[in-house]
Protein backbone atom coordinates (compact mmCIF):
# COMPACT_ATOMS: atom_id res chain seq x y z
CA UNK A 1 0.00 0.00 0.00
CA UNK A 2 1.30 3.53 -0.71
CA UNK A 3 1.53 5.78 1.74
CA UNK A 4 0.97 10.00 2.17
CA UNK A 5 4.51 10.35 2.09
CA UNK A 6 4.56 9.58 -1.46
CA UNK A 7 2.67 12.65 -2.36
CA UNK A 8 4.72 15.68 -4.23
CA UNK A 9 3.42 18.84 -4.91
CA UNK A 10 3.05 19.73 -8.45
CA UNK A 11 4.45 22.43 -9.91
CA UNK A 12 1.85 25.34 -10.79
CA UNK A 13 2.12 28.42 -8.62
CA UNK A 14 0.06 29.15 -5.65
CA UNK A 15 -2.79 26.51 -6.56
CA UNK A 16 0.26 23.94 -6.16
CA UNK A 17 1.45 25.08 -3.22
CA UNK A 18 -1.94 25.50 -1.42
CA UNK A 19 -2.13 21.92 -2.43
CA UNK A 20 0.58 20.52 -1.05
CA UNK A 21 0.50 22.40 2.38
CA UNK A 22 -3.27 20.94 2.43
CA UNK A 23 -1.72 17.39 1.84
CA UNK A 24 0.65 17.66 4.09
CA UNK A 25 -1.85 18.72 6.87
CA UNK A 26 -4.01 15.39 5.42
CA UNK A 27 -0.87 13.39 5.92
CA UNK A 28 -0.06 15.14 9.70
CA UNK A 29 -3.67 14.50 10.87
CA UNK A 30 -3.85 11.20 9.44
CA UNK A 31 -0.20 9.67 11.33
CA UNK A 32 -1.81 11.07 14.39
CA UNK A 33 -4.53 7.97 14.30
CA UNK A 34 -7.02 10.84 15.23
CA UNK A 35 -9.77 10.91 12.47
CA UNK A 36 -11.21 14.17 14.39
CA UNK A 37 -8.17 15.88 12.82
CA UNK A 38 -9.13 15.29 9.33
CA UNK A 39 -11.96 17.86 10.40
CA UNK A 40 -11.98 20.81 7.67
CA UNK A 41 -11.09 23.46 10.17
CA UNK A 42 -8.58 21.47 12.13
CA UNK A 43 -7.12 20.69 8.37
CA UNK A 44 -7.06 24.20 7.14
CA UNK A 45 -5.45 25.61 10.16
CA UNK A 46 -2.48 23.17 9.85
CA UNK A 47 -2.00 24.02 6.21
CA UNK A 48 -2.40 27.85 7.44
CA UNK A 49 -5.46 27.98 4.70
CA UNK A 50 -9.15 29.27 5.49
CA UNK A 51 -11.33 26.57 5.94
CA UNK A 52 -13.29 28.14 2.71
CA UNK A 53 -10.35 27.45 0.63
CA UNK A 54 -10.66 23.41 1.18
CA UNK A 55 -14.38 24.13 0.91
CA UNK A 56 -14.38 25.81 -2.38
CA UNK A 57 -12.10 23.38 -3.72
CA UNK A 58 -13.05 19.94 -2.68
CA UNK A 59 -15.75 20.68 -0.74
CA UNK A 60 -15.79 17.84 1.99
CA UNK A 61 -12.97 15.86 3.85
CA UNK A 62 -14.27 12.80 1.75
CA UNK A 63 -13.77 14.86 -1.30
CA UNK A 64 -10.23 15.57 -0.43
CA UNK A 65 -9.18 11.90 0.53
CA UNK A 66 -10.37 11.02 -3.49
CA UNK A 67 -8.26 13.51 -4.26
CA UNK A 68 -5.29 12.05 -2.42
CA UNK A 69 -5.94 8.88 -3.49
CA UNK A 70 -6.49 10.23 -7.07
CA UNK A 71 -3.01 11.72 -6.33
CA UNK A 72 -1.17 8.34 -5.43
CA UNK A 73 -2.35 6.55 -8.48
CA UNK A 74 -0.61 4.82 -10.39
CA UNK A 75 1.61 3.29 -7.73
CA UNK A 76 5.67 3.02 -8.58
CA UNK A 77 6.20 1.29 -5.16
CA UNK A 78 9.09 -1.09 -6.05
CA UNK A 79 8.16 -5.45 -5.99
CA UNK A 80 10.31 -7.76 -4.10
CA UNK A 81 12.46 -9.88 -6.40
CA UNK A 82 14.18 -13.03 -5.08
CA UNK A 83 13.62 -15.45 -7.37
CA UNK A 84 11.24 -17.22 -5.24
CA UNK A 85 7.70 -17.18 -5.60
CA UNK A 86 7.64 -17.58 -2.02
CA UNK A 87 9.71 -14.99 -0.43
CA UNK A 88 8.05 -12.66 -3.04
CA UNK A 89 4.43 -13.38 -1.49
CA UNK A 90 6.18 -13.47 2.27
CA UNK A 91 7.86 -10.19 1.42
CA UNK A 92 5.05 -7.99 -0.30
CA UNK A 93 3.07 -9.71 2.53
CA UNK A 94 4.84 -8.49 5.60
CA UNK A 95 5.32 -5.32 4.01
CA UNK A 96 1.87 -4.46 3.99
CA UNK A 97 0.81 -5.93 7.03
CA UNK A 98 3.03 -3.13 8.76
CA UNK A 99 1.78 -0.46 5.98
CA UNK A 100 -2.14 -1.34 7.73
CA UNK A 101 -0.56 -1.14 10.75
CA UNK A 102 -0.23 1.98 10.89
CA UNK A 103 -1.77 5.10 12.74
CA UNK A 104 -2.47 6.58 9.11
CA UNK A 105 -3.61 3.36 7.42
CA UNK A 106 -6.23 2.43 9.69
CA UNK A 107 -7.30 5.76 9.59
CA UNK A 108 -7.62 6.22 5.91
CA UNK A 109 -8.85 2.92 5.56
CA UNK A 110 -11.95 3.38 7.89
CA UNK A 111 -12.90 6.50 6.65
CA UNK A 112 -13.06 5.44 2.76
CA UNK A 113 -14.34 2.05 4.01
CA UNK A 114 -17.36 4.12 6.14
CA UNK A 115 -17.92 6.43 3.78
CA UNK A 116 -20.92 6.56 0.92
CA UNK A 117 -19.63 9.66 -0.95
CA UNK A 118 -19.75 8.77 -4.64
CA UNK A 119 -16.03 10.41 -6.12
CA UNK A 120 -14.07 8.88 -2.59
CA UNK A 121 -15.56 5.06 -3.66
CA UNK A 122 -14.70 5.92 -7.49
CA UNK A 123 -11.00 6.98 -6.55
CA UNK A 124 -10.48 4.15 -4.01
CA UNK A 125 -11.62 2.14 -7.11
CA UNK A 126 -8.97 3.38 -8.96
CA UNK A 127 -6.36 3.15 -6.01
CA UNK A 128 -6.96 -0.39 -5.28
CA UNK A 129 -6.88 -1.66 -8.55
CA UNK A 130 -3.94 -0.08 -8.96
CA UNK A 131 -2.44 -1.74 -5.80
CA UNK A 132 -3.95 -5.25 -6.85
CA UNK A 133 -2.60 -4.96 -10.48
CA UNK A 134 0.63 -3.59 -9.58
CA UNK A 135 1.48 -6.12 -6.94
CA UNK A 136 -0.11 -8.93 -8.99
CA UNK A 137 3.34 -8.83 -11.16
CA UNK A 138 4.48 -10.90 -8.61
CA UNK A 139 2.34 -13.51 -9.35
CA UNK A 140 2.89 -13.07 -13.67
CA UNK A 141 6.70 -13.11 -13.26
CA UNK A 142 6.13 -16.93 -11.90
CA UNK A 143 3.98 -17.55 -14.02
CA UNK A 144 6.47 -16.76 -17.00
CA UNK A 145 9.35 -18.35 -14.77
CA UNK A 146 6.97 -21.81 -14.95
CA UNK A 147 6.71 -21.48 -10.98
CA UNK A 148 3.28 -20.99 -11.01
CA UNK A 149 0.09 -22.05 -13.09
CA UNK A 150 -1.03 -19.99 -15.38
CA UNK A 151 -5.12 -20.94 -15.06
CA UNK A 152 -5.44 -18.61 -12.02
CA UNK A 153 -5.55 -14.75 -12.76
CA UNK A 154 -2.58 -12.92 -10.79
CA UNK A 155 -4.73 -10.14 -9.82
CA UNK A 156 -7.25 -12.57 -8.35
CA UNK A 157 -4.84 -14.28 -6.64
CA UNK A 158 -3.17 -11.37 -5.08
CA UNK A 159 -6.70 -10.23 -3.84
CA UNK A 160 -7.12 -13.30 -2.10
CA UNK A 161 -3.47 -13.16 -0.40
CA UNK A 162 -4.03 -9.62 0.47
CA UNK A 163 -7.72 -9.05 1.09
CA UNK A 164 -7.81 -11.11 4.73
CA UNK A 165 -5.55 -8.63 6.00
CA UNK A 166 -7.52 -5.53 5.93
CA UNK A 167 -10.53 -8.20 6.95
CA UNK A 168 -8.99 -8.49 10.25
CA UNK A 169 -8.23 -4.08 10.39
CA UNK A 170 -12.00 -3.69 9.55
CA UNK A 171 -14.12 -6.13 10.65
CA UNK A 172 -12.95 -8.45 12.88
CA UNK A 173 -9.98 -6.95 14.57
CA UNK A 174 -8.23 -10.11 14.68
CA UNK A 175 -4.22 -9.72 15.04
CA UNK A 176 -2.32 -10.18 12.06
CA UNK A 177 0.22 -12.26 13.49
CA UNK A 178 3.24 -13.98 11.54
CA UNK A 179 0.94 -17.21 11.66
CA UNK A 180 -1.39 -15.80 9.95
CA UNK A 181 0.77 -14.49 7.25
CA UNK A 182 2.20 -17.61 6.61
CA UNK A 183 -1.02 -19.56 6.48
CA UNK A 184 -2.12 -16.87 3.78
CA UNK A 185 0.98 -17.59 1.48
CA UNK A 186 0.88 -21.58 2.72
CA UNK A 187 -2.83 -21.07 0.56
CA UNK A 188 -1.81 -18.82 -2.14
CA UNK A 189 0.83 -21.28 -3.23
CA UNK A 190 -1.28 -23.72 -3.25
CA UNK A 191 -4.05 -21.68 -5.27
CA UNK A 192 -0.77 -21.12 -8.03
CA UNK A 193 0.44 -24.35 -7.61
CA UNK A 194 1.72 -26.01 -10.83
CA UNK A 195 -0.36 -29.06 -11.74
CA UNK A 196 -3.35 -28.59 -9.24
CA UNK A 197 -5.85 -27.88 -11.99
CA UNK A 198 -6.68 -29.47 -15.06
Amino acid sequence: MASVDQVKARPGGRNAQVRARVFEAVRRALESGDPENLAVDRLAEQAGVHRATIYRRWLSTERLMADLLVELTPLDTPLPDTGTLREDLEDVLARVAGTVGTPAAAVMLRLVAGSADGDLAEAARGYWAGILDRTAEIIRRAQRRGDATPDVDAVAATESLLGPVYFRLLVSHEPITDEFRAGLVDRTLRLLSVGAHG
